[in-house]
């Protein structure tokens, strides 16, 4: 890549006059905690496991019973070096757990290792999230005194990995713009022209994929050609969702060529894509 990396300089009138800050809050489709109407959910489905624990325990059976093994009673003392040992809190502390992130976990693992794109875990899994963390916590608080607890804190991490992830991928963003950033009477930039590109990506799905998405732009081979980036799902009935960047560039021959650098990677990555909308701006 021959091109001239621009300078570091101030957010252009072309990013400040997108909507990008309001779409990026967290709609029903992201299924976090601090979506919409998520704790409502939550707060409804906790009731409702609390009725029916009471009710077991008040027939003298245990939730844990019911959900797991019998012998996870037992596990505390058990090697979990060992099959027997890993077999009695597998259960409780991994599969649960997974379920309760819409498989956040092992869509990281497939961003991370492959281009296949998104699984698709979050769209059947991610609605009755709000039924499976209340379930996770209660069976997390009962079966506190018999598991081991490493065990209980590798369940509650998997189970809140998309707002681990959410956080990171948050943080991120706002370390790129900060590093980009810089008194706009400092630097006169040499590229005259801007453009703001839109991008429509059917196929991404969750926070994961947001992740997957940003760090394909950001590590393209037009990255130095960026000044600001930002991805996010779509809210309502929509699939998928949008990313959004400002492009510097000296001619629109070399934002054509940005713009397909930055499809080839998103591409690479296993996600289906297309340019939304191109604003130029020639300064």
């Amino acid at each position: 890549n021959d091109r001239t990396s621009p300078p570091r300089r101030d957010t252009s009138a072309l990013m400040a006059a997108s909507t990008t800050g309001d779409v990026v809050k967290k709609n029903d489709n992201y299924q976090l905690v601090w979506s919409p109407n998520f704790w409502k959910k939550m707060a409804i489905s906790m009731a409702l496991w609390l009725v029916a624990y009471y009710i077991l325990k008040k027939s003298s059976i245990s939730l844990e019973n019911i959900l797991f093994s019998n012998d996870v009673q037992s596990c505390r003392g058990q090697p979990i070096t060992t099959v027997n040992g890993f077999l009695r809190v597998f259960p409780s502390s991994v599969v649960l757990p997974l379920l309760s992130s819409s498989c956040c976990a092992i869509q990281l693992v497939i961003n991370a290792l492959s281009g296949w794109g998104c699984a698709g875990f979050n769209t059947f899994l991610g609605p009755i999230r709000p039924i499976l963390l209340p379930l996770l916590l209660i069976s997390t608080w009962t079966l506190l005194p018999q598991r081991p607890l490493g065990w209980t804190f590798v369940s509650l991490f998997l189970a809140f990995l998309p707002e681990l992830v959410d956080i990171w991928n948050t943080t991120r963003s706002q370390q790129w713009q900060k590093k980009n950033i810089v008194e706009p009477t400092s630097i006169v930039s040499p590229f005259p022209m801007e453009a703001k590109l839109r991008l429509d990506i059917p196929s991404m799905g969750c926070v994961a994929c947001v992740n997957k998405i940003d760090t394909s732009i950001r590590q393209s081979k037009s990255a130095a050609n960026i000044r600001g980036e930002t991805s996010w799902l779509n809210d309502g009935s929509a699939k998928g969702g949008m990313a959004e960047l400002s492009i510097l560039a000296k001619t629109k021959e070399e934002i054509d060529t940005i713009t397909e650098e930055v499809l080839a990677a998103i591409s690479d990555a296993g996600f289906q894509c297309s340019v939304e909308s191109l604003q130029v701006d020639v300064k």
